[in-house]
Parts: C-alpha cells; sequence; structure tokens
C-alpha cells in the first residue's frame, strides 16, 4: 500500500494527517513499492531516507496529487514555512532548499509530519536538524553544472535560457523575451513572429534530434542542452 503525507502549515493546533494505506500515484510514478519499502539502513542522509519513501527520491516530483518535490510538501506548508523563499512550490527548489524547509516543519510538527515515512527512515528531532546538505543559498541557479556545460537535465533554467540567447545572438539575461523568440525562429527556419508556434517547435526538435511532436518539454530541453554543449 502507498502512503500520501500531508503537511500543515505553521499552526498552534494539532495537526490531523493521513494513516498508511491511502493509495497515491506519486511513489508509484517514481519507483513503486520497492521505492516505499526502502529500509532505513539505505545510503545517504536522513533526508534521503525519507525522499526515498515519500517520492522515491525524485526532489523535483510532481504527479498532480497536490504534494511537491522530494519530501512531498502541500503548498500551504511550503509556504507557511518560507519555502517561497526559493520556489513557488518544493519541486522547483532543489534539494537543499527542501531539506532546509523540512527542518523548520520537523522543528515545529516533529517526525509526525512524515508519520509512516519518518519511521521508516529512522527520522528524529535531532539526526533531522543535523543532517547536512549543499548550501541552500536564495541565489542558486535551478540549472547545475559542470565547467562550461549545461545540465542536461530538461529545465529551462537561467543557465540555459542564457545558452539559448547566446545561441541566437539575442540579450543574454536569462529572460526570453519576444525578440529573443524572433531570433530562435530566424535560428530554426521557423516564421519569426515571436510566436513561437508548434510548428517553429518541431524545427526546433528536428535540429536538435527530439521527437518532432511540437510540443516543448523537458525532452526536448534535454536535447537541446545536449545540442548547446556539443557547440
Amino acid at each position: 500500500m502507498f502512503y500520501s503525507p500531508k503537511h500543515a502549515a505553521p499552526k498552534s493546533a494539532p495537526v490531523r494527517r493521513r494513516l498508511a494505506g491511502v493509495a497515491v500515484t506519486s511513489v508509484a510514478a517514481v519507483g513503486g513499492a520497492t521505492a516505499m519499502a526502502q529500509p532505513a539502513s539505505a545510503a545517504g542522509t536522513v533526508w534521503d531516507r525519507v525522499a526515498a519513501c515519500e517520492s522515491g527520491g525524485n526532489w523535483s516530483i510532481n504527479t498532480g496529487n497536490g504534494y511537491y518535490g522530494g519530501l512531498q510538501f502541500s503548498y500551504s506548508t511550503w509556504k507557511g514555512f518560507g519555502g517561497q523563499r526559493y520556489a513557488t512550490t518544493a519541486n522547483r527548489a532543489t534539494k537543499a532548499q527542501q531539506i532546509l524547509i523540512a527542518q523548520k516543519t520537523l522543528k515545529v510538527q516533529g517526525p509526525g509530519a512524515w508519520p509512516v515515512c519518518s519511521k521508516r527512515a529512522g527520522l528524529t528531532r535531532a539526526n533531522g536538524a543535523a543532517a547536512s546538505a549543499p548550501a541552500a543559498s536564495a541565489a542558486v541557479s535551478r540549472d547545475t553544472v559542470r565547467p562550461g556545460k549545461l545540465a542536461v537535465d530538461g529545465k529551462r533554467g537561467p543557465l540555459t535560457r542564457k545558452a539559448i540567447e547566446r545561441w541566437v545572438g539575442g540579450s543574454v539575461n536569462a529572460s526570453l523575451s519576444r525578440a529573443d523568440y524572433r531570433l530562435l525562429e530566424k535560428k530554426v527556419g521557423g516564421s519569426v513572429n515571436g510566436s513561437f508556434s508548434r510548428a517553429d517547435v518541431k524545427k526546433l526538435q528536428r535540429i536538435v534530434g527530439s521527437a518532432q511532436d511540437g510540443s516543448w518539454g523537458p525532452k526536448t530541453t534535454a536535447a537541446l542542452q545536449r545540442h548547446l554543449n556539443s557547440r
């Protein structure tokens, strides 16, 4: 059986949460029951183990079930504990930023904020507060890169947007303007009107070697990142 977590924003009254046994799709989508059953002795920090149980260890997951990121924050909990300093929802923040907000949640609500997965992971107030993570600066880019290279992660973060702008000869400010899209359309042999239509997307997909379905999703972005890295 799968478990759906239910956090709450800071409040003085006790918080009621769902119990184990509620079927959800998030873990099934990233690894199924084997991810849920991962033992507390698994490698990584205690937060890695909680994430393995909650989301299969996918820190950017959003299945549409109302919970986001590796630790499956609800929108209200993420906002209530200051997560929107980093991103609107947890799945858009870095792993380190999610752990920082989880530690704040843990301090107020205790391990019971993750009633099933905290037990499976061995989470306590002490070890959760001490779990180390990379610096969680609000200015951290959504792109993590090797020197001179884009991360092939399928995300149009600031560095990817700058690389696109450099590729087409636009303003390199990490904000794809209508003028930048016109340059991109010209680059791919498209309509050159700034709308970047499905037909234009297909032309881009043909150049970068992605499936030509006219939809610019993560797979197209990843193919574009590989193309830009190869230049």
